[in-house]
């Protein structure tokens, strides 16, 4: 008989060159907003009378701050974490935004895999390289580091590809349920 098995792990998603890009342009938006507004408001402060010169610059700052506010949420957005979550058999892969939000990412059985094995595995690439799947799911935290695998299954007569970067931990207690299909990186 089989002991339970329950493993978690967490990893960062790298910022993706687009990602990096994004939180440029965010930070140079803010920037050229603040800019504007301060220049809106010195100009209708010279301007207008006393009582809408203290409106603008009261309502300026507010604007000030709303524009940094957004920038800083959506920025958030673009921070991506992976939890890998095996329980004997399944895994169950959530997305982790800004540490906040999660939300279910997808899951699968070992049991009822087509195969898993490393993407850079010799023997097993063909899988990898050669099969087109209908559906991918790539929740590989930094490919820089290696370790990515592949796991490929049907769900609904549709091919699915889920692309990870389990611990070698996880890859073990997965292959007690389904040794002839899970390949271990050597």
């Amino acid at each position: 008989m089989m002991d339970d098995v329950y493993l978690e792990y967490l990893i960062k998603r790298k910022p993706s060159g687009k990602q990096i890009a994004a939180k440029v342009a965010l930070i140079v938006g803010a920037s050229l907003i603040t800019l504007i507004l301060l220049y809106l408001m010195l100009v209708f402060g010279m301007i207008v009378s006393p009582a809408m010169r203290q409106m603008v610059f009261t309502i300026g700052p507010l604007l000030i701050l709303g524009a940094w506010y957004g920038m800083y949420l959506v920025n958030n957005t673009l921070n991506i974490e992976y939890e890998y979550i095996l329980t004997n058999s399944s895994l169950d892969i959530d997305k982790v935004l800004a540490k906040k939000g999660r939300k279910s990412f997808v899951s699968f059985d070992f049991k009822d895999i087509t195969i898993c094995a490393p993407v850079d595995d010799d023997m097993h690439n063909s899988d990898y390289k050669n099969i087109k799947p209908d559906k991918i799911y790539d929740a590989i935290g930094n490919a820089a580091i290696g370790y990515v695998y592949f796991v490929d299954y049907i769900d609904n007569n549709q091919r699915v590809r889920v692309l990870f970067q389990p611990t070698s931990k996880m890859v073990e207690m997965a292959r007690r349920y389904n040794p002839r299909k899970i390949f271990a990186a050597e």
